[in-house]
């Protein structure tokens, strides 16, 4: 590894670290002014002390695992689906004028209406907050995908087809690099938004997860508990966007700075 390549990735993690940190400030800085202007909001101190306590009785762990695990689910479907959905109608005029409105559609359904929907259709269990993150998310990655393909150069498209070059080889050496940055911003935008219908969903229609445990103190009345949860799920969504998808977009976009 060469000395210049090091240096890049060490500022690449230093921008990273600082990102964090300057998010975690920003975060607490405006709690603080919350606290100080009103009485209504705990202090941040009150509400992790709150958080400790729901990690000491064992809620914290076991609702934030079951909640992961419906969101890597859903999200993942999300992903294979709304990749597949995409590339069709960014290479297919017929496909994107069959799913194109389809596609505008959901996009504006917000992910309260989806979580109601799914509550009504599967009851309270796993498949609810599943299909609500699927469906919040799906419409973002097929929209991106579908934009990045079309950016394609056909012209490159077709010598690669008039050489007699496999689908699978033009979709994997043409397409596949065209569409990579596009594909994070794909699933950053499909992140955010499945995240907010999970919570939407266990508030809603189901009887554990980060969702439920926050409407459980918010029926209880008990604003620190509320806080607490709502704390976990946005430090969550920053420090996934930050750490993983910031790296993964700046490796898969790196071809633009050299």
């Amino acid at each position: 590894m060469s000395t210049q390549t090091l240096q890049s990735r060490l500022r690449s993690q230093t921008t990273a670290a600082t990102a964090v940190v300057a998010s975690l400030l920003s975060i607490l800085v405006a709690w603080q002014v919350a606290v100080t202007i009103g009485n209504r909001v705990p202090s941040v101190a009150v509400t992790v002390q709150r958080l400790g306590s729901e990690a000491a009785v064992g809620e914290l762990w076991h609702n934030l695992a079951i909640s992961m695990n419906r969101f890597v689910f859903g999200l993942a479907a999300a992903l294979v689906v709304g990749a597949a959905v995409g590339v069709l109608m960014g290479l297919s005029r017929v496909a994107d004028l069959a799913f194109s409105d389809l596609t505008d559609a959901a996009l504006a359904i917000p992910a309260v209406i989806w979580a109601l929907l799914t509550t009504m259709w599967f009851g309270f269990g796993w498949l609810t907050p599943v299909v609500t993150v699927f469906l919040s998310g799906l419409p973002f990655v097929v929209v991106n995908i579908a934009k990045a393909t079309r950016a394609v150069p056909a012209d490159l498209v077709l010598m690669a087809r008039s050489f007699g070059v496999p689908q699978a080889r033009v979709l994997r050496e043409i397409v596949a690099p065209a569409v990579a940055g596009s594909t994070v911003a794909a699933v950053r935008f499909a992140i955010m938004s499945a995240w907010n219908g999970l919570l939407l969903a266990e508030w809603f229609g189901s009887t554990s997860g980060v969702g439920w445990r926050a409407r459980y103190w918010y029926d209880a009345n008990q604003l620190d508990g509320f806080l607490a949860w709502v704390l976990v799920f946005i430090l969550l969504l920053v420090v996934a966007d930050l750490l993983i998808l910031g790296p993964i977009e700046r490796f898969a976009t790196r071809w633009r700075s050299a």
